[in-house]
């Protein structure tokens, strides 16, 4: 079965680091993608928007 293909921009970095933690765990990706999720549909405003920060952290290094 062919996986479809995403409509959006997942930064390459994001990527090889999400794939590195799933493997060394054993989690299956899709899984852990649909629990990310609901975790992010779930949190407040303020949880969203400081998950938000720690993305551009992680993807561009300090906080500006």
């Amino acid at each position: 079965m062919e996986k479809p293909k995403r409509s959006y921009y997942l930064p390459g970095k994001l990527v090889s680091a999400f794939d590195r933690e799933c493997f060394k765990s054993g989690y299956v990706k899709e899984k852990v993608v649909a629990a990310a999720m609901l975790t992010f549909l779930d949190s407040s405003p303020q949880a969203r928007n400081d998950m938000f920060e720690r993305l551009d952290v992680f993807l561009r290094g300090k906080k500006r």
